[in-house]
């Protein structure tokens, strides 16, 4: 059974160029090509057959290639150039000056591969180079190449930064990049896919991030500056708040106390006001039942003075009408006796003067008992006191007037 071969032990291997007569093995060696791999054979200093996805058999050792080259049956010269033929990435770094005088450096970023028919053109950089070639390897071979004629010539025409940082740089880079490398690539058999600048910052750029870090520092230190001074005025407010709050207490307590003494002493007022409230409307009853009792009196004698009065009007009209019916009888009963004697004869001057006297003497008559009875009512008929202020009827008994207040005794 043949044993397999490596021809790639490292990642960044890109090529390798291997002599058969190193391999020494007592068993077959093969290969098995990947597709992003292949294999020129160079028999003899001949380039012969290029292979990929395959596998490649008795490429060194065994017993069968040991007995031919004794016997001269193989190819003197016998070498196989590996290669990788998927696209991989060059970084080539560089430095230069822009035409402001700025210093620029980063890395030219190259993607290049390896055509299948172009694999013969490594050996080329194996004639002067070791048989094993990685990327850091192609990328010094190139680095030159590169800075000199495409880095350099493109950057000294930069002016500023901005410019430096645009789009249309990139592409001018791709483009010069494509016109001034690709006849060196392909002498290399390499194939340029795309190219790409990629700058570290400039002196400038490092002294305006210096600028903007120092000023967000500066802000920094000023913002927390500020939330350290608002910290300490928000404790200061809280402490002044808290010292006002318990002073507050303290004479809300005093407060309280002076309240609940006035409360003691309003109490006090309050009790002796309603006992004072009710003497008074004890007193203030009292007068009015008084006062309700008197003007009861009061109505009851003047519901009698009235009564009397009517009755004794009564029999004044009564004793009026019975006069005045009495002079009529008489004066009609003097006219007829005039009248008799004036036709019998006998009315003389003494007569007449007679008749005069008596006239008069009855009319006098008549009018004494009804002037005495009078005079006897109103001798009999009481004078009700009234109050000298107000001038309303009071009572013998009462000390003050129930009406205006004024004192009676």
């Amino acid at each position: 059974m043949a044993k397999q071969f490596a021809w790639r032990d490292n990642p960044t291997i890109i090529a390798r160029l291997i002599d058969g007569r190193t391999i020494q093995t007592w068993r077959a060696q093969e290969v098995v090509l990947k597709p992003n791999e292949a294999c020129a054979f160079i028999v003899d200093g001949r380039i012969g057959d290029i292979v990929s996805e395959d596998i490649v058999r008795n490429i060194g050792g065994g017993i069968g290639r040991y007995i031919g080259e004794l016997l001269g049956a193989t190819a003197t010269d016998r070498r196989m150039l590996f290669a990788m033929t998927g696209p991989f990435d060059l970084s080539i770094p560089f430095v230069t000056t822009l035409s402001d005088g700025q210093s620029a450096q980063g890395i030219a970023q190259l993607r290049v591969q390896f055509r299948k028919d172009d694999i013969p053109k490594l050996l080329n950089v194996f004639a002067n180079h070791e048989p094993t070639l990685d990327r850091m390897k192609l990328a010094a071979i190139l680095s030159k190449e590169v800075s000199h004629r495409l880095v350099n010539p493109l950057l000294q025409t930069v002016s500023s930064v901005e410019e430096l940082r645009g789009y249309k740089l990139q592409e001018t880079f791709e483009i010069r990049s494509e016109m001034e490398l690709r006849p060196y690539l392909s002498t290399l058999g390499l194939t340029l896919l795309k190219a790409m600048l990629i700058t570290n910052p400039t002196d400038m750029e490092r002294v305006n991030s210096l600028r903007a870090n120092l000023k967000y520092a500066t802000e920094t230190d000023e913002a927390n500056t500020e939330a350290e001074i608002r910290k300490i005025e928000l404790s200061e407010a809280a402490t002044l708040r808290r010292i006002e709050f318990e002073v507050n207490i303290a004479k809300a307590k005093e407060a309280g106390e002076v309240a609940i003494e006035l409360e003691r002493e309003l109490k006090d007022l309050r009790a002796e006001e309603a006992r004072w409230e009710a003497e008074l409307k004890r007193d203030t009853a009292q007068a009015e039942l008084e006062m309700k009792k008197s003007s009861h009196k009061t109505e009851q004698a003047m519901a009698l003075f009235e009564q009397v009065q009517q009755k004794k009007q009564e029999r004044m009209a009564q004793q009026i009408d019975f006069q005045n019916q009495r002079m009529d009888s008489q004066n009609d009963l003097q006219r007829q006796m005039m009248e008799m004697a004036a036709q019998n004869g006998a009315l003389t001057p003494e007569v007449m003067q007679e008749f005069l006297k008596q006239q008069t003497a009855q009319k006098v008559a008549d009018t004494m008992p009804q002037a005495q009875q009078v005079a006897q009512d109103s001798s009999v008929t009481p004078v009700a006191p009234v109050c000298q202020s107000c001038q309303y009827t009071i009572q013998q008994d009462w000390k003050s007037c129930p009406f205006c207040g004024t004192s009676l005794s």
